[in-house]
């Protein structure tokens, strides 16, 4: 079977119908395309899009509602407290930090073990007469031991005798200080 040994007629025939098929299938599809997209803008939605309502139902009860203040007024209440605290955990890191600068430099200024401090003429060996100053040792002397390090090595740095140092850390629970 040659179809193209054919006539030229019943060929030329079978592509006329064929191109026909093929223009009236595009066609229908065309209006079937364009139908559903002007069914679909003509279908606008009346409803609005969903959103995030920042207040509960009006119309819950009233017992409801009296629990959601109070939740809000717990949740206002705890970010306050919250923030507070970290504020005041901030200023005690500050501190802290302040203190171990303090601390670096005393430790870096003070005499090592063996060596003594060179006291001035007019200060008393035994003793150091003015309260500030004998109040600053204290404090000296209570970071030092809050820091670890023993009586004898406290003694060499703060430049005062052992017994003293002991006496002074023995003391330091004692109301009155």
């Amino acid at each position: 079977m040659d179809f193209l040994g054919e006539s030229p007629l019943p060929v030329a025939l079978a592509l006329v119908g064929m191109s026909m098929i093929i223009v009236i299938l595009l066609r229908r599809s065309h209006r079937y395309l364009r139908r559903q997209k002007r069914s679909n803008a003509s279908s606008v939605r009346t409803e609005q899009p969903s959103s995030k309502r920042r207040h509960s139902n009006l119309d819950a009860p009233a017992d409801v509602l009296r629990w959601e203040v109070q939740m809000h007024e717990t949740a206002r209440e705890l970010s306050a407290t919250l923030d507070s605290k970290m504020r005041a955990l901030q200023a005690l890191i500050a501190e802290a930090d302040r203190a171990a600068g303090r601390l670096e430099a005393a430790t870096e200024d003070a005499p090592e073990a063996g060596e003594s401090r060179p006291l001035d003429a007019d200060e008393p060996r035994s003793n150091v007469a003015d309260r500030g100053q004998v109040r600053e040792h204290q404090e000296e002397i209570y970071t030092l031991a809050d820091y670890g390090l023993d009586v004898g090595r406290i003694a060499s740095r703060v430049g005062m005798p052992v017994g003293e140092v002991q006496l002074i850390l023995g003391l330091r629970g004692q109301p009155g200080d």
